[in-house]
């Protein structure tokens, strides 16, 4: 049984390039659940390029999810994102990025590779040191 982390906002840029450097190339599924549109799928198994928080100037706020190969790239933007979840399993792994935005619509970043380590400790600002591999 997994468990719900939420990334408290000020460790978001932080937490994102960190993932960034564990994550780039992890192949992701990206679904959107929103009241206007429905739920739909964006894409499936590609690569994930980068997680990025904008912090300053108008867009300050959004986050953009850039995923893609040689033969395509799709770069998904959440405008006014106000939480961030993680979904870990047992294994201290990301099943699943959350990210709501203002308009109580939901981007979910499915993690279907190998397993990336979650390394977030719930309750404070750090992050978990990687284990050493056995």
């Amino acid at each position: 049984m997994g468990r719900t982390i939420e990334i408290p906002r000020e460790t978001w840029a932080v937490y994102f390039d960190n993932l960034n450097k564990r994550a780039l190339s992890e192949p992701v599924r990206i679904e959107v659940e929103n009241r206007d549109i429905g739920d739909q799928e964006l894409t499936r198994r590609l690569p994930l390029r980068g997680i990025d928080l904008e912090t300053k100037g108008s867009e300050a706020g959004n986050i953009e999810v850039t995923v893609g190969d040689e033969r395509r790239e799709l770069t998904h933007q959440i405008d006014n994102a106000v939480r961030v979840y993680l979904e870990v399993d047992d294994d201290g792994n990301i099943d699943c990025l959350e990210i709501e935005d203002g308009d109580n619509g939901k981007t979910l970043v499915f993690f279907e590779g190998s397993g990336v380590p979650a390394q977030f400790q719930p309750g404070s600002t750090g992050f978990e040191e990687s284990a050493p591999s056995s």
